[in-house]
């Protein structure tokens, strides 16, 4: 019997010549609070995803990008565990290459595709040409201005990517050609908390006393990549497609063993016992917080983050308490069950 060839070809990717959503400016009264982006912000598609300025520039070419069918994606909101199961990730798909993963900081091996929405790419120019730079300024600087669209389209051999967007916001090729898509979400607070606390590692020293302001522009979805609900349920919603691996990093915590499993099984690789031993010791907390290619040290180095201690700094769920009061938590879970309301959904308790 013969195959019709036409039926094993990869589906004909369709190229936009311009988003098939709505990219609009804030008005007067839709800016936050807490004024971590000036002016420069827009409104993305009809749930109005918070985005800095450059999404006008690069959100196009984002949307277009040509996927892979052995490409591997790692989405989730800032914040929600992605770092830990990107190494995670990176290394079961890699064969526990451990040598390898040492010689290159986590962001370089597993590279955001929206990494220029939310870093200056002028910025890292300017500290590459800098006449103090030293020679490690300049090779990380350098790695990091590898990594536009171009630059990710010409990696060679199973791409490792990663993204802070929304599906919706996300090339929908990937899906049509049958890559690896894997989501991460996190406990609203917890994630709200942690992404603040990283202000101060990120050297947004004009934020780090304004927490009600934040916590009130979260709940108005006036932060970065909100709103956080529904970049959740988008995910949700897919969790039992085939080619989609949906995870809790609460669930994650509490038994890596688990989800070393389900990744590993994902992914098509199979691990000893042994195997996820030394992978679940490699990424314990204490080994993880000192590990140079993924606490993001190599960010301190050029000048665009201080304290590495600040990045990964509990490594357990319950940390919103530190900064969440029981009037807060009320309001905030007020918020939660509208946006939760008509959905399965629900987040594991911390």
């Amino acid at each position: 019997m013969l195959l019709n060839m036409a039926t094993c070809q990869q589906p004909e990717r369709k190229i936009f010549k311009k988003l098939p959503f709505e990219v609009v400016d804030p008005k007067e009264n839709e800016f936050p609070k807490l004024n971590l982006y000036g002016k420069d912000f827009v409104f993305v598609g009809p749930k109005r995803y918070f985005q800095t300025g450059a999404y006008k520039e690069l959100g196009l070419g984002i949307y277009n990008f040509e996927a892979r069918p052995d490409d591997v994606y790692l989405l989730g909101h800032a914040r929600s565990g992605t770092t830990l199961h990107g190494e995670m990730i990176w290394l079961i798909g890699n064969d526990l290459n451990y040598e390898e993963a040492a010689k290159n900081f986590i962001m370089y091996r597993f590279p955001h595709i929206d990494l220029f929405t939310f870093h200056s790419r002028e910025r890292i120019k300017e500290i590459s040409e800098s006449e103090d730079a030293t020679e490690e300024m300049v090779d990380i600087s350098g790695k990091y201005l590898e990594m536009t669209l171009e630059g990710l389209a010409e990696r060679k051999g199973r791409r490792f990517i990663k993204s802070h967007l929304p599906l919706s916001l996300m090339p929908p090729h990937m899906f049509e050609v049958g890559a690896k898509v894997i989501y991460c979400a996190r406990n609203p607070k917890d994630m709200l908390v942690s992404y603040f606390h990283s202000f101060d590692f990120f050297l947004m020293k004009n934020a780090t006393d304004g927490f009600k302001d934040y916590f009130d522009d979260f709940n108005n979805d006036l932060t970065w990549n909100c709103p956080y609900f529904e970049h959740v349920k988008e995910a949700w919603e897919r969790r039992n497609d085939k080619n989609f691996l949906f995870l809790f990093y609460e669930d994650t915590m509490k038994d890596k063993r688990q989800t070393i499993r389900k990744i590993a099984d994902f992914l098509g690789k199979d691990l000893s016992e042994n195997e996820i031993d030394k992978l679940e010791d490699y990424l314990s907390f204490e080994k993880f917080k000192n590990n140079k290619t993924v606490n993001h040290v190599h960010m301190t180095k050029i000048g665009m983050a201080e304290d590495v201690s600040r990045f990964i700094r509990r490594g357990k769920p319950g940390g919103w308490r530190e900064l969440i009061d029981e009037e807060m938590e009320r309001e905030f879970n007020q918020v939660m069950e509208e946006k939760l309301k008509g959905t399965d959904l629900r987040f594991p308790e911390t």
